[in-house]
């Protein structure tokens, strides 16, 4: 999004006219400036020079272009000895896209004020002003003196913020003292001072959302924005929070986000509430505080670290589902320091528990070292290191107690890239060492689990080109190309030397157990050339199908047999799938399908999840643009295993002449309704209240 450019660029006139005439009685003059040399033009019906009076004059269809500047009207006069510009009669200055409108603007070169008559100002991207009188401060500071703003256009808008001051740094920052927000000619809010950088005008700075649900009760969600630093190497900015719940009282926050060329990026939060309706066993004073932070302390290496202190499991839960809890149900308390560099990854890792609230596996400190997959001189062979130590503690929720231990593991990777014609064949084998200071018991036994890991993989690509040609039913195919590549792997380990029942299950590296399995995966791409609005033919990706199944050789079963699946017959429309099937119950286990389109005013996806003897669950969101200004959004999540609807939701979008309303109804587990208010310049919206598909993520197709 760019800047709004100069809010007051009109009273900047007087860099235009310090000027010396240098021609006169023509429709042609040019002036220079005392300061520069850039020369100014005047155009004009007739422009005219009076010597004695000191004094041009240019009248009919005026206009003057000053670098980046326009300004037009029906009469300009410039007194040199006063050094005072009149321009009258249909003003108009535009500016980097931004266009101001008035009767009379007068400015003085020597006591650098200016006056106003009746200006108009619509600033690019989309904000609009009026002020009476104008008093410039230093080349940095104007003064506004009787305005408003605002982001809707016409003489009687929706809503404004006036104020009798208003002070404007150009491509910096406005700032508003003693200012009432009007709503429909009626005031409806005091702003006692407000500071807007131009950087950060993506929405407005004060958003309300009233609504009403079974939890809550009606209830008013505010968010006030503030900005604490706006400069180049550093920003600094967040929200306060100001909510209030008929069932569970007041509540109340600040968030904070910052960026420094220093100090790095991140966020820091904390909210309070004395809550009327708390779940049982949880005290009323409820609270949540969080630090994620990250930084670059070296060309490659970065520095992470998020803290979360929470009064209880389910805070976060009850007010921030949406925006929070849905994504991130376990909060997380680290410190990360990574290096990542083309030769290796080094990175340290401490997990610590601040909490009796969770279950955790402490990591005091993890240190690991990779080297990524790298040849030896010219030869085809490869080798690959990692190793990793690891002071553990697994801990279970409401007790300190736990067991303790400590892992080294190395694993070293050895393969070779060979060819046998057009076949790829790479023959691996790696070899695991791990230590551990004690096991499941809890005894200070010392011991080293050993294991090998030889295996072999083959692959190979065919392809073939038909001279296919399809102009039916909206299609452009002009030939069809199907790729085909099988892979075969095979893996190999036998029992370690420790079998994992006797380890303390920490995480997946305890769990290794032998294995011997051969893996067929056969990928089929169909890809053809279309059109483009150019006439130029461009290849684009229609199919991209991979069955695969496992073989264990233990045993002589099928253990994995699945496909997955990408169709893309139009660049509006995809199909994604995957599914696994148990080979001895010939069942299939889970299954996934989204179906999404996206045409003209209409975006359809359904999504289908299925687990077997578990749930399935069909999900559907159409979103139709019934005009420019009313839009309609329905989504939908039905368990078919109980035959109920985990969640309903429905929003209606009006845009009026600046606004946007929107009105959601929400069910699950109760019904809430709210409004959120939005700019129809900035859209964008603070409170993430509403459920939205959560779509695959776009392929080729261009979606």
């Amino acid at each position: 999004m760019k800047r709004p450019k100069n809010f007051i660029s009109f009273f900047l006139i007087g860099f235009l006219f310090y000027t010396n005439p240098v021609l006169a009685d023509s429709a042609l003059t040019k002036f220079k400036s005392d300061t520069k040399n850039n020369p100014v033009q005047v155009h004009g019906d007739s422009v005219e020079y009076f010597h004695e009076e000191q004094k041009a004059v240019g009248t009919g269809h005026v206009s003057i272009d000053y670098e980046d500047v326009r300004l037009t009207a029906d009469k300009i006069t410039v007194y040199m000895a006063s050094k005072v510009a009149v321009a009258e009669g249909h003003v108009t200055l535009t500016q980097n896209g931004s266009v101001f409108t008035g009767e009379r603007t007068e400015f003085n070169f020597g006591t650098k004020i200016g006056n106003v008559s009746k200006m108009n100002a619509a600033l690019e991207p989309g904000i609009y002003g009026k002020a009476a009188r104008m008093e410039k401060i230093s080349d940095k500071q104007y003064q506004v003196v009787d305005s408003y703003v605002t982001t809707c256009c016409g003489d009687d808008p929706f809503y404004k913020i006036q104020a009798h001051q208003i002070d404007f740094f150009p491509n910096d920052k406005v700032v508003i003292r003693n200012a009432i927000l009007i709503v429909r000619g009626i005031p409806v809010l005091f702003i006692p001072y407000y500071v807007q950088p131009f950087i950060d005008m993506d929405r407005f700075p004060v958003q309300v959302v009233p609504g009403k649900n079974s939890k809550w009760g009606s209830f008013v969600l505010t968010k006030w924005r503030y900005h604490l630093a706006n400069r180049s190497d550093l920003q600094s900015k967040g929200n306060i929070l100001l909510d209030y719940r008929t069932k569970r009282g007041f509540g109340a926050g600040v968030e904070n986000f910052y960026r420094g060329d220093k100090i790095g990026r991140g966020a820091a939060r904390i909210y309070y509430i004395d809550d009327r309706d708390t779940p049982l066993s949880v005290d009323s004073a409820r609270y949540r505080v969080q630090w994620r932070h990250q930084v670059k302390v070296g060309e490659a290496t970065t520095l992470t670290t998020e803290i979360n202190k929470l009064s209880d499991t389910s805070v976060i839960k009850d007010f921030f589902f949406r925006e929070e809890y849905a994504r991130d149900a376990f909060p997380d308390n680290y410190v990360s320091l990574i290096t990542a560099k083309p030769e290796y990854t080094f990175s340290v890792l401490e997990r610590h528990r601040l909490d009796e609230l969770f279950s955790v596996v402490e990591r005091n400190p993890e240190v690991r070292f990779d080297t990524h997959n790298h040849a030896f001189e010219n030869t085809p062979f490869y080798f690959r290191q990692e190793a990793q130590l690891s002071n553990l503690r697994k801990i279970s929720e409401n007790t300190d107690e736990g067991l303790d231990a400590t892992r080294v593991d190395t694993n070293h990777t050895l393969s070779y890239a060979g060819r046998v014609g057009d076949v790829s064949v790479t023959p691996r084998v790696g070899t695991r060492q791990t230590f551990y200071s004690r096991d499941i018991s809890g005894g200070d036994t010392n011991f080293i689990r050993g294991t090998v890991d030889p295996g072999l993989d083959v692959s190979t690509r065919f392809y073939k080109t038909y001279d296919v040609m399809v102009r039916a039913f909206g299609l452009d195919y002009n030939q069809i190309r199907h790729i085909f590549e099988p892979t075969i792997s095979y893996n190999y380990r036998p029992d370690p030397t420790v079998l994992r029942t006797r380890l303390q299950q920490f995480d997946s590296l305890d769990a290794l157990d032998k294995q011997n399995f051969i893996r067929f995966n056969f990928e089929n791409k169909l890809q053809t050339k279309e059109h483009t609005a150019q006439g130029l033919l461009s290849t684009r990706e229609i199919a991209d199908i991979i069955p695969f199944l496992d073989t264990d050789l233990h045993t002589g079963r099928l253990t994995n047999v699945g496909m997955r699946t990408e169709l893309r017959p139009y660049a509006w429309l995809g199909i994604d799938s995957d599914a696994a099937l148990d080979p001895e119950s010939r069942h299939i286990d889970t299954a996934n399908v989204d179906f999404f389109v996206e045409k003209n005013n209409v975006r359809l996806a359904v999504g289908q999840r299925y687990v077997r003897d578990n749930s399935s669950q069909l999900t559907t969101e159409v979103r139709w643009k019934i005009n420019p200004d009313l839009n309609v959004k329905v989504y939908e999540r039905y368990e078919f295993e109980t035959n109920d609807s985990k969640e309903f939701e429905v929003t209606l979008s009006k845009a009026f002449s600046c606004i946007i309303i929107d009105f959601t109804y929400n069910h699950r587990q109760g019904d809430t309704f709210f409004f959120t208010f939005r700019l129809k310049s900035y859209p964008k919206a603070s409170f993430g209240l509403s459920q939205s598909y959560d779509r695959p993520k776009a392929s080729s197709a261009g979606l």
